[in-house]
């Protein structure tokens, strides 16, 4: 989630530049070509927000799952094996108890 903030930063901060430079050249063309290209950096920092509001609502209805999983009297190995499936892993067998 660190890499997707870092890089929503980065294209605000593009965004602005092109803006900044769009307003200062006496070009038409470089205007137009600028603003065009602040424009993209807008919808794709809009896009990088949209992916992150996702994946913080899915990681906070998994956090729910695994705390109503660990909040459970019921067989451990089988709240094991229900977590190790939320977070995607394939689940160890488990091994009987040494006697």
């Amino acid at each position: 989630m660190k890499d997707l903030k870092l890089y929503l930063d980065k294209l605000l901060a593009d965004s602005e530049h092109c803006i900044t430079i769009s307003k200062s050249t006496l070009n038409d063309k470089k205007r137009e070509v600028f603003e065009m290209l602040a424009a993209t950096y807008r919808k794709l920092a809009s896009d990088i927000e949209t992916v992150m509001a996702t994946n913080a609502i899915l990681d906070e209805e998994r956090d729910k799952r695994l705390i109503g999983l660990l909040g459970t009297d019921d067989n451990a190995a089988d709240s094991i094996t229900e977590i190790t499936k939320l977070l995607g892993q394939k689940p160890e067998k488990p091994t009987p108890p040494e006697k």
